[in-house]
């Protein structure tokens, strides 16, 4: 029996309870929701802030974009990512510093997901790269909520996950009766993120049971796992979890083509420096 189940789900979808935005990156988003803005003010707003900055151009110079010079521009970068990839990485870069000392490497792990998403998005032709990238960085946005507004059930979950060797969302049901991937769609839509990116936050563990995006969340579930396979992952939440069998018939992939695919994502992952703290135990195998 799981104790107070009613209480944790209050707890947790409560408005005035949401994780704060800066105001600084509140600003940006509003902007980007008008629609109406210029490519000057956007740039000039997310300037300002350097971690940010960053951000957005560690995105664009990615190996996934595959580009033949180095991006310097915010307002280029913008130009070249979309605005939706955009808003995914001020959410994500506002959201996973709460968590950054509960949930260290869920950044990279996010990030690591988005980049994998878009090339396999790319290599099935699908229309939506953009928001599958989006949802990718967001796609464990519901731990970030779990972790602020219960810290004891969140250490009871870890502890549960470590010590029976099962994976996080599993341990979360036990424990709290509600799940990440739940927390994380409903955090999608206080946002207003269009239908499509709260569908595949929502089905990204299980993409066979999404009806309307069942091809692109099974894209974000495949990348999350080779991800966490590669060892891209936080310390706490590494269980690599087995493919949905309905999802892998909805990507239909030939398991030869499976391979060169893997060759490609490792490649791509181990261009980014960044990663280099995760890969080199796979290095040193090789």
């Amino acid at each position: 029996m799981i104790p107070g189940s009613d209480n944790i789900k209050e707890r947790l979808f409560s408005i005035r309870e949401l994780p704060t935005i800066p105001a600084a990156h509140d600003s940006i988003l509003k902007l980007i929701d008008e629609g109406n803005y210029s490519l000057d003010d956007l740039s000039g707003l997310i300037e300002r802030d350097q971690v940010l900055s960053g951000k957005v151009l560690k995105h664009v110079n990615s190996p996934f974009y595959g580009l033949y010079s180095k991006v310097a521009s915010v307002g280029k970068a913008i130009v070249l990512i979309g605005s939706s990839p955009i808003r995914g990485i001020i959410l994500s870069t506002s959201l996973f510093n709460i968590a950054d000392k509960e949930l260290p490497g869920m950044w990279d792990h996010s990030y690591c997901c988005s980049l994998v998403s878009g090339f396999l998005a790319n290599r099935f032709n699908m229309k939506d790269i953009g928001e599958i990238i989006t949802a990718a960085l967001l796609h464990d946005i519901g731990k970030v909520l779990i972790r602020k507004q219960l810290a004891e059930e969140s250490a009871e979950i870890d502890k549960t996950a470590q010590s029976d060797g099962i994976p996080m969302i599993d341990a979360e049901k036990m424990i709290i009766d509600v799940t990440h991937d739940a927390v994380g769609s409903w955090l999608a839509g206080q946002w207003n993120f269009p239908s499509i990116i709260k569908d595949i936050i929502a089905y990204h563990h299980k993409p066979g049971l999404c009806r309307a995006y069942s091809k692109e969340a099974a894209i974000v579930h495949l990348s999350d796992i080779i991800v966490k396979g590669i060892g891209v992952a936080p310390p706490m939440d590494r269980f690599v979890p087995l493919f949905d069998e309905q999802g892998w018939k909805k990507l239909a992939l030939p398991e030869d083509e499976l391979t060169d695919i893997l060759s490609e994502v490792i490649d791509i992952i181990e261009a980014e420096s960044s990663f280099s703290q995760y890969l080199s135990g796979r290095k040193d195998e090789r």
